[in-house]
């Protein structure tokens, strides 16, 4: 991904800046970018350079790995913008004072956290300030703002350029550059995706095959009302107009794409009933909202929570180089698209899920080594409920009342969650599927490739029908979630239902009793259902086993469903395998056997393998389960997981009850961590000369 951006977007954006030495500008690269760039594409970097000593561009700091800084404790937020100031400066020669705020998401605390770590500016929305009651008419000044008497100066960012370049004639940007210098602003800034450039559908060609960028820098250096100028000569040669307080948000898709459905719906509704500046006074939903929307995000999320104080205990007494290694897998994990959705993906991904989970337990495996295995009961994802969590040295797993199922099983061995799932659920892009698929405009092949509209504004599809496919999920998906059914009455699922939780101590397993409400069970008179879930093996080894009681006066009949979801990476692996029996299957074809003893899970692309034994014999099915999302490249159907279902037919008499088990045991193959990133070169002396660009003093 990496090369095909830099040749679409990112080494065509600098060779024409190259070019036009009269055009000034800020640019951003991520610290794992810069890593791949310096490895991969020397020129670019060599360009990069040249740009920098001529005084052409800046290159703005942020955070290493890309978090959404309120999303990550405050000494990771410090730790990975220092740690990529110090990696510009090692490659250029010149330390950032500007940084870029990951996905432009703000909070009222973050100007003391920019100021600990070296920032003395950054970019915001101009929503933000219309947010804070300022008029669009102020918006063309910087402005000061503070946390605790620590300031930082924050620039306006155009959204009506965001929408206008690079999708709409040059003439468009020029008219309305000259709209916002008659009404006197001094300063206007257009910070937006590099991506735009190239990358996006329909921009290779319109950029760069059909001139745009050409144009667009040749008519702003022939423009006698403006000129350009990197934020950092902004920052030093103009006073901030006054101090202001921007109330937490971030641009107004990501405030809509944080919210369920029908909330979306009515926040765009007040939205719309307002005209002008005042649609900018709706209140919009924190970032942070995608914790509440996305449980798999909160899951991830406060996981990593649990790592990053572990190792920061562990770093005060300890600087050896695998905490140093853990470190920077901490830091990886923390990279912002997983924990959310919009248009780009995001938490949908299976792979960038999988390597967030890879991160975390990399760091987590160096941590386990001197860790007693226990247990604990602990509302560790703050939901107002308490889960048991069971460590070891081996692996992980994590038990939740909610279904009364085990929602993460960890294996440090081979740095994987074995129930990276995604369940389903309704999005407010669903919507616009159905609406253009039944209006007939939803492009899609070469149509879809040949649309220069912005992603926000056409619909694109990998295929046709996908609004067919739509299915939603009651509960997060996960392992050992029940359900039965009774004659042809549709299933009753127990995945939402909170159960009862009694920890029991047992030697080298922990027994977790687990009973529904009696008023799940209503359906069926008499119905009572435990389950005992057993861990053992330093995390190894996780199974359950039911009773299933009949405490009515009439026999019972159901047919009683045990289901456990596996994330595997894709279903087009050959080597991730399910084998029952004489019968195997891969993840993309479903599966169906009876009289089923032994289950065998083969992951080549994650490195496991898990194997059930279950008694009495079941009914095994095994299905895949795909989403529909939305990405740059338009909706998509995603292979999320693959479903293991076992079913008894049961049949209890009065007063009697029947057991049932299913124990699992995994193993992961050692996957060894990353080489440390060495220290990146240092740019040649000059001889007699300094190895820092010369630049203004500061103010």
């Amino acid at each position: 991904m990496f090369q095909e951006v830099t040749e679409r977007a990112y080494a065509p954006l600098v060779a024409t800046l190259y070019r036009h030495p009269e055009v000034k500008a800020s640019l951003h690269f991520s610290g794992p970018l810069l890593d791949w760039l310096e490895a991969n594409r020397p020129d670019v970097i060599g360009d990069l350079a040249d740009l920098v000593r001529r005084g052409q561009i800046e290159l703005l700091s942020g955070g290493y790995y890309e978090p959404v800084l309120v999303g990550v404790p405050r000494r990771d937020g410090v730790g990975q913008i220092r740690a990529l100031s110090d990696r510009v400066h090692a490659i250029f020669g010149q330390r950032p004072l500007g940084a870029w705020l990951t996905e432009r998401v703000w909070e009222p605390h973050l100007p003391s956290l920019l100021a600990e770590a070296g920032v003395a500016y950054t970019v915001l929305d101009d929503e933000h300030f219309l947010q804070a009651g300022l008029r669009p008419q102020e918006l063309g000044e910087s402005y000061v703002t503070e946390d605790q008497g620590l300031p930082v100066i924050v620039f306006p960012g155009s959204v009506k350029l965001r929408y206008l370049i690079p999708f709409r004639d040059v003439g468009q940007t020029m008219k309305e550059l000259r709209a916002r210098a008659d009404e006197g602003a001094k300063l206007v800034v257009y910070a937006d995706d590099g991506e735009k450039f190239g990358a996006w559908p329909g921009t290779f060609a319109r950029v760069h095959k059909d001139g745009w960028l050409e144009q667009f820098f040749t008519a702003i250096a022939q423009a006698d009302f403006l000129q350009t100028t990197t934020l950092e000569d902004a920052w030093i040669f103009q006073k901030p107009a006054r101090r202001v307080y921007i109330p937490g948000g971030s641009y107004p898709e990501m405030a809509e794409w944080a919210l369920d459905p029908n909330a979306a719906k009515r926040y765009q509704q007040a939205r719309n009933k307002l005209e002008g500046d005042l649609s900018a006074l709706v209140v919009a939903p924190l970032w942070r909202n995608f914790f509440a929307k996305y449980p798999e995000s909160n899951g991830l999320h406060k996981r990593m929570l649990i790592v990053s104080e572990e190792l920061a205990r562990r770093s005060i007494l300890d600087a050896s180089a695998e905490v140093r290694q853990a470190q920077q897998n901490l830091w990886r994990a923390q990279g912002n698209d997983v924990y959310w959705h919009g248009v780009f993906g995001g938490i949908y991904f299976p792979h960038l899920r999988a390597d967030a989970y890879a991160s975390l337990l990399k760091a987590e495996r160096i941590l386990s080594e001197r860790r007693a295995a226990a247990g604990e009961q602990r509302d560790y994802d703050v939901d107002g409920y308490d889960e048991y969590i069971f460590r070891g040295n081996a692996g992980a797993v994590f038990v939740h009342v909610q279904g009364g199922a085990v929602i993460e099983w960890d294996l440090y061995a081979s740095a994987t969650n074995l129930i990276d799932t995604l369940a389903r659920r309704p999005e407010a892009e669903h919507e616009a599927l159905r609406r253009a698929e039944k209006a007939g405009k939803v492009l899609v092949g070469k149509a879809a490739e040949k649309e220069t509209k912005s992603i926000h504004e056409a619909v694109r599809a990998r295929e046709r029908g996908l609004s067919k496919l739509l299915e939603y999920d009651v509960a997060r998906r996960s392992f050992f979630q029940d359900s039965f059914r009774s004659g042809r009455s549709d299933p009753v699922l127990l995945h939402a239902i909170y159960y009862q939780l009694t920890p029991q101590r047992e030697a080298r397993t922990v027994s977790l009793i687990l009973e529904p409400p009696q008023r799940a069970l209503a359906s069926v008179p008499g119905l009572g259902i435990r389950k005992d879930i057993r861990i053992a093996d330093e995390g190894l080894a996780a199974g359950v086993r039911y009773r299933l009681r009949n405490e009515g006066e009439e026999r019972i009949v159901i047919s009683f469903t045990s289901a456990s979801n596996i994330g595997l990476l894709s279903e087009q692996n050959p080597m991730d395998t399910i084998t029952a029996g004489t019968k195997k299957t891969t993840a993309g074809k479903p599966l169906d056997a009876r009289n089923v003893t032994d289950i065998a899970v083969h992951s080549e692309s994650r490195h496991f393998d898990i194997a059930f034994a279950i008694d009495p014999p079941c009914a095994l099915a095994t299905r895949p389960i795909y989403s529909i999302t939305n990405s740059e490249q338009g909706f998509e159907r995603v292979y999320q997981q693959v479903e293991v279902s076992c079913t008894w037919d049961v049949q209890i008499e009065p007063d009697s009850h029947v057991d049932l088990e299913i124990r699992a045991t995994a193993v992961g193959q050692m996957v060894e961590p990353e080489a440390a990133r060495p220290t990146a070169r240092r740019r040649r002396t000059a001889p007699g000369g300094a190895a820092e660009t010369p630049r203004p003093p500061r103010r």
